[in-house]
């Protein structure tokens, strides 16, 4: 039932819907909201406003007869009408509090979830609301919504939003659906004045970091704080399996820190990877203690390490990442607004560079790296590979090298960056 349903509708559903979806991930939400922002504020001297919106319960609050009104609207049939109705319908729930048990009440609203056909129905019944919005750039992962906007005039910034804001609210309680406006929040960069906006009877003060979908991002795009966390979290699974470390074989030792340790870092790292060089050599640090512990080594380097585990830094594999994503980029595999982001030159299989004008909002944004992987470092051996699986294979062993970037380039105090070739080193020009 879900699969007919899913070939059926996936050609209604917004591009914008990127939760319960193939090929669809908070990975590519996150990263269509941070570049844009990125390439808003590189391109003119504006201002980007974001309001971070979380509905109440809202798988418990769909309405049966609207979701089939819904349905036949998409062009349902009257006997697949009957069969999704009588599948939401008749359904009980009771609590159970120590051995006493509540009243048998029927269920008259929601999806039932822990289903796979429930979170399905949530996005068809949640998908028009991006029909009202027109003045901002919307961004929505299952019940998380988020609206953002960019101009150079603050009066502008906030009618937007606001405007966007009520639409969104309208359309939350014609269909049944309640707004957290508690848990509403206000996000801007590239002002020095503390904004607020308006969200249904609420004023909202800005925020100087919030966490979406699992990511905190901060007023300066810099990631600090959330990768202070990670690290943090990091160290303490490696504390806990150095504790251990002795009475555990080397493979387990090995699988433990695979899963606890260094999995700390792998959710979302397009966003995250044009970190500061002083959180990259603290991601480093932690790599390192992993490795030495795991293989009781405390003499060989860190390339050594890297080396014996066949294994690369965080940093090589987040380009390894950047890789897999252009090679999707290029054979349409990803999202439509993910494409939007590069332009692509089929005529000589590379990417075009847009314009940069900034080093954190410009150099430092996946747009502008995303193609110097591509057309500079890949071997063509690989890019020649005919689907993203082969693809995948080869890149693992792939080690990137010559990469200009700020983490992997060297740093000479009143010199700036450059390359060491020997003992002689050769400034960046």
């Amino acid at each position: 039932m879900q699969d007919q349903m899913k070939n059926f509708i996936e050609k209604y559903l917004s591009q914008y819907l990127c939760g319960y979806r193939k090929d669809y991930n908070p990975q590519y939400a996150l990263t269509y909201l941070i570049e844009t922002w990125k390439k808003c504020l590189d391109g003119i001297d504006g201002i980007i406003g974001a309001v971070m919106m979380d509905l109440s319960k809202a798988f418990d609050t769909i309405n049966h007869e609207l979701l089939i009104a819904k349905l036949e609207a998409y062009g349902f049939s009257h006997d697949a009408l009957h069969i999704v109705l009588d599948y939401l319908s008749d359904r009980w729930q009771r609590t159970k509090v120590n051995i006493t048990f509540s009243d048998w009440i029927e269920l008259l609203r929601g999806v039932p979830q822990g289903s796979v056909l429930g979170p399905l129905l949530f996005n068809i019944y949640i998908n028009d609301l991006f029909l009202f919005i027109t003045s901002t750039h919307p961004c929505n992962f299952a019940d998380d919504t988020t609206l953002s906007a960019c101009d150079v005039n603050i009066e502008n910034l906030i009618h937007n939003l606001e405007d966007d804001t009520l639409s969104a609210i309208i359309w939350f309680e014609a269909n049944y659906m309640k707004l957290n406006q508690d848990k509403c929040h206000f996000l801007t960069q590239g002002s020095r004045e503390c904004l607020w906006i308006r969200v249904g009877d609420e004023q909202i003060w800005e925020s100087s970091s919030e966490k979406l979908l699992g990511i905190t991002i901060d007023k300066n795009l810099t990631f600090d704080e959330y990768l202070t966390h990670v690290c943090k979290k990091a160290s303490q699974k490696l504390s806990a399996l150095a504790r251990v470390s002795q009475i555990l074989p080397f493979y387990k030792r090995r699988i433990t820190m695979k899963a606890f340790v260094e999995s700390q870092f792998s959710y979302c790292p397009l966003v995250w990877m044009f970190c500061s060089r002083k959180m990259n050599r603290k991601m480093n640090f932690i790599q390192e203690r992993a490795l030495r512990l795991v293989y009781d080594d405390y003499n060989s380097t860190f390339v050594d390490l890297l080396e014996k585990d066949r294994s690369l830094c965080f940093h090589h594999r987040n380009i390894h990442q950047v890789a897999i994503e252009m090679f999707k980029v290029k054979n349409d595999l990803v999202p439509p607004f993910m494409s939007k982001l590069f332009t692509y030159n089929k005529t000589n299989d590379k990417f075009i560079r847009p314009p940069i004008h900034t080093t954190h909002k410009g150099i430092k944004s996946l747009r502008n790296f995303g193609p110097i992987v591509w057309n500079m470092m890949i071997p063509n051996s690989i890019k020649s590979c005919q689907n993203v699986n082969v693809f995948k294979e080869h890149i693992k062993t792939w080690v990137p090298k010559n990469c200009s970037c700020k983490l992997c380039i060297d740093y000479v105090q009143g010199i700036g960056y450059g390359v060491f070739k020997g003992n002689i080193f050769y400034p960046r020009p």
